[in-house]
């Protein structure tokens, strides 16, 4: 038995110094300070919950000031906010036309939440749906959080290009959430990596350097929002290059977002993972400290050990090349997917003709994501890969 802390609101653990909860994204009352005494069993699964309920479980802001009572029964929703402006019908409420003013009542906004109510303010970004050549991207806000921190970017190099022509780029990076303005970090730090590395192979640069040269630059541009270290913004990182011409895929990490390989058939590469997280449990199984299973056990399994902010020092950005054999597609992901998808083969049966639709792929895959809990923000994007090369390499 280890003494970790939980989240009042929803029983997840979190850390000592979390501000809020990673997984229902409830702030954490101060005085809750002394950690709770449970086992470090895996939390239950949450995929008998009907999307419907689980809707409802989120359509009420955050409050900056929520407290959360240590005994009794909790509530699964905080006081209803005011209805200014009426809310909109659908899943999003209403924006008002100047964003320093609150969407719940007729207050203002300092650093995202409203000085008079002190609920959170909701983003345009809790889901959106990208296209960039043939590569699709799908990002959602989940059914736990109140905004989505995740972000995504997709770069195509043009066909007449003299570098690395019909070369397609792609970001994804989630916000930390215990971290402030995690959503800007998220969205910074993709647009910066993508549109670095997107410029470099246009000037001919090898993609594993182009890619050490995006994320250098992408986690300077994250670094400079911070108002103070104590004050730092902050978020994971994986890109990935495929080239037409040589059918390598090169991708680039910093954190628990992941990359994939996924096959197109039987005559393709076989799925794998093409990233190691950054994370305490990885730590342990490399360390042979712990298995993978008493490593995934402990309320420490996902707490990052390396991320992109202005409080993470010098980053230690893995950088890996492979040319697989065949066609298939190149899955990038937030732990929103792969939390309940872990395993490639397990996400190629799951989507099996994610190459030749890739849109539907990315689609389903957050809809697989939502109907197993949605516990967290979800981004996956999907590259096809039609033909691939002829050997295989992993450095």
């Amino acid at each position: 038995m280890t003494m970790v802390r939980t989240c009042p609101a929803c029983a997840d653990t979190v850390s000592m110094s979390d501000a809020f909860c990673e997984s229902c994204g409830r702030n954490l009352p101060v005085e809750a300070a002394a950690p709770d005494v449970v086992p470090t069993a895996p939390q239950e699964s949450m995929a008998g919950i009907a999307l419907d309920d689980a809707d409802a479980q989120v359509t009420q802001p955050i409050r900056r000031d929520a407290v959360i009572p240590e005994a009794g029964p909790i509530s699964v929703s905080p006081n209803v906010a005011p209805e200014w402006p009426p809310p909109a019908t659908g899943s999003n409420p209403v924006a008002v036309a100047n964003p320093g003013l609150c969407v719940w009542c007729p207050g203002r906004v300092t650093d995202g939440y409203c000085e008079k109510c002190g609920f959170l303010q909701p983003t345009g970004r809790d889901h959106v749906e990208v296209r960039a050549g043939k590569a699709f991207g799908v990002s959602d806000r989940g059914l736990r959080h109140k905004r989505n921190e995740d972000a995504m970017a997709i770069r195509v190099i043009e066909e007449h290009s003299p570098h690395a022509a019909g070369a397609v780029v792609a970001v994804v990076c989630d916000g930390v959430s215990s971290s402030p303005r995690s959503d800007e970090a998220s969205r910074v730090t993709a647009e910066t990596g993508a549109t670095v590395l997107a410029e470099r192979l246009r000037q001919g640069v090898d993609p594993r350097e182009a890619t050490g040269v995006a994320m250098t630059q992408a986690a300077r541009a994250v670094a400079a929002i911070a108002e103070s270290p104590d004050s730092a913004p902050a978020c994971t990182f994986v890109s990935a290059v495929t080239c037409p011409r040589t059918g390598a895929v090169t991708v680039g990490w910093v954190g628990d977002s992941r990359a994939y390989w996924l096959s197109g058939g039987p005559t393709s590469s076989t799925s794998t993972l093409l990233t190691r997280d950054d994370s305490w449990s990885e730590a342990m199984v490399q360390m042979g400290a712990l298995s993978r299973e008493e490593a995934m056990r402990s309320a420490n399994a996902h707490a990052l050990i390396a991320w992109m902010g202005a409080d993470s020092g010098e980053i230690d950005a893995h950088i890996s090349t492979v040319t697989p054999i065949g066609p298939g597609a190149v899955l990038l992901c937030s732990d929103g997917l792969w939390n309940y998808y872990s395993e490639a083969e397990a996400l190629t049966d799951a989507v099996p003709d994610l190459g030749t639709a890739p849109l539907e792929a990315a689609r389903t895959y957050v809809g697989l994501a939502l109907r197993a809990g949605g516990r967290d923000n979800i981004t996956v994007v999907v590259i096809p890969v039609p033909t691939g090369g002829h050997r295989a390499e992993h450095v």
